[in-house]
């Protein structure tokens, strides 16, 4: 085929997702292929685009028979899970010994147990990565409303700890998610961090003024990402609804959507700040986001205290950053970790009123913005797309062995 040379060596990259909507896999498809790799890119169907990708140079696509889970129950997710598993397991074995043999397999969560699907190649000595996006007890021990001891929470540290077992090498998202699941088994010496930055392609670093320029026009308010419970929309909502009679024009634009996108206008209506609060229709391609966003006047992330947030550095957190907008946030101990009170102002998890009381202080106060704006942008001096791509070809390149591209 054209879109792949026999000289080169060849990866596959797993995920249940939609490709065209994962920057982070996106991102290191493009890595691989730029560090001269061919890659099998095996992933969901994604049903709001009318065809899917085509093969690329270098690239070539395959779409299991599977859907991603909205509302689906425990046994239906379940399912889709598995059949999802044993068709990639299917793919990279008839690809391995049909379209030349893979020099090392990259497979991203959720679930952790789809690395299995790369048992047969495991066997054959072809090396296997586990991507930890997420940390799958939490996240379903918050959605479900179970305690950490339930029979179900155990047995997803058990998959999560055999998983990480079998794999080669493990990449953990952020450090305070790395901590955790060293907790439960991961190995020093086989796992690292690797975070997961805005392209500065996507989210350009916008100049900064000299001084704070007049707000012409309404505050801008923005939140961008998905619409779910965990992630506190609606908490800035009733922010907005507090400051009707505080903060001239105030704007609150929700780009995005998710399972509680409706809950959400809903609680917009019953407030009585349809003419404050404005909705995306349903979702924005990443490519479209920046122009959205810019000009705005502050960010807002608003995640509930979760044990699921706990460990989360959202992603909008950096792009606010790179694109030169403060941001309120709500605090957690992973956001700590990476950002101090001058770079972005906290409040209490849980807490319209805190949430409000912050948003009116910054409106009345435009030199903090900048100086928020300004100081949050020293994240990037330390951690940037440059060291954390070569971090990973590095580790990828070491594991592939004498199968990794020469130079």
């Amino acid at each position: 085929m054209k879109h792949v040379s026999p000289k080169r060596p060849r990866a596959g990259m797993v995920a249940y997702t939609y490709y065209g909507t994962d920057e982070r896999v996106k991102r290191h498809v493009a890595h691989l292929v730029d560090a001269g790799y061919d890659i099998d890119v095996i992933t969901l169907v994604d049903p709001t685009r009318p065809s899917q990708l085509p093969e690329q140079d270098h690239m070539r696509f395959y779409y299991p028979s599977a859907r991603q889970y909205d509302r689906q129950g425990k046994f239906q997710i379940l399912f889709a899970y598995f059949g999802f598993t044993l068709a990639c397991a299917w793919i990279l074995l008839r690809n391995h010994f049909g379209a030349g043999r893979y020099a090392i397999v990259h497979v991203n969560n959720m679930p952790n147990f789809i690395v299995f699907c790369a048992l047969p190649l495991r066997v054959l000595g072809v090396p296997v990565v586990l991507d930890l996006h997420d940390n799958m007890p939490e996240i379903y021990q918050h959605k479900f409303g179970v305690e950490a001891r339930h029979w179900a929470i155990r047995a997803l540290y058990l998959e999560e700890r055999l998983s990480m077992k079998f794999a080669n090498y493990c990449f953990a998202a952020t450090h305070t998610q790395c901590a955790r699941l060293r907790e439960n088994g991961l190995r020093k010496s086989t796992s690292s961090v690797l975070l997961n930055l805005p392209s500065p392609a996507r989210f350009p670093e916008w100049p900064l003024p000299e001084s704070p320029p007049p707000i012409d026009g309404p505050f801008r308010m923005v939140y961008h990402g998905t619409l779910t419970p965990r992630l506190g929309v609606d908490l800035a909502i009733r922010a907005v609804a507090l400051l009707r009679e505080r903060v001239r024009e105030l704007r609150f634009e929700i780009t995005g959507n998710g399972e509680h996108r409706d809950e959400l206008v809903r609680l917009a209506k019953e407030l009585d700040v349809t003419d404050a609060v404005r909705f995306s229709e349903g979702f924005v391609p990443t490519e479209r986001l920046a122009e959205l966003l810019r000009g705005a006047h502050l960010g807002v992330i608003p995640s509930r205290d979760t044990i699921a947030t706990k460990v989360m550095l959202p992603v909008k957190l950096l792009e606010y950053a790179q694109l030169g907008i403060p941001c309120v946030t709500a605090i957690t101990p992973t956001i700590q970790h990476y950002f101090d009170e001058s770079m972005a102002r906290f409040v209490p998890p849980e807490s319209p009123e805190a949430i409000a009381d912050q948003i009116e202080y910054l409106y009345r106060h435009p030199d903090l913005r900048l100086e928020t704006a300004r100081n949050a942008r020293r994240f990037f001096e330390k951690y940037n797309l440059d060291s954390e791509r070569a971090r990973y070809i590095d580790t990828m390149n070491a594991l592939a062995g004498q199968r990794a591209p020469r130079a």
